[in-house]
């Protein structure tokens, strides 16, 4: 083999092993961009993720504000009933007493009710009675289940 043939056996080689790395870089290249393109739309992807994500929270977030200020309303809307109920109850039972008071004025303007033994309000007072002492006891056991308010037509 001559030396003319052993260069051009070198050039070949050469030129094979060049068009091989040409060949690989653009292969390198295109795969490079590829993933460079991919990474890239993943990450698109990954934003449009986020973005709901972080809207989701702000809504969760509106929700829960909403659930915490309808909390505070119940509560001032309950402790506004209770106050009322308490008013209420009060005045109930200044109207009971009101009532004990006026049932008790009525007893002692009434000649019909004996107050001298203690059993005042309530309509629980004795009549008088034109009977002794013994018999007062007499009318006490037949007007105890009657109401002296009612009049006395009912009494047997």
């Amino acid at each position: 083999m001559d030396t003319a043939t052993v260069v051009w056996i070198i050039v070949g080689v050469v030129v094979v092993l060049a068009i091989i790395g040409v060949i690989v870089y653009v292969a390198g290249r295109e795969r490079r961009e590829k993933k460079r393109r991919d990474d890239q739309q993943r990450a698109q992807e990954l934003r449009r993720d986020a973005e709901a994500r972080a809207l989701d929270a702000r809504e969760n977030e509106a929700e829960a504000t909403r659930a915490q200020a309808d909390a505070q309303q119940a509560q001032v809307d309950a402790d506004r009933l209770r106050q009322e109920a308490d008013q209420r109850q009060s005045q109930a039972q200044e109207l009971r007493a009101s009532s004990a008071e006026q049932s008790r004025q009525a007893d002692v303007l009434d000649p019909t009710v004996d107050t001298r033994r203690g059993r005042h309000g309530g309509g629980t007072a004795a009549p008088r009675s034109a009977a002794s002492s013994g018999g007062a006891h007499a009318a006490d056991a037949r007007t105890t289940d009657q109401d002296p308010r009612r009049g006395n037509d009912d009494r047997a």
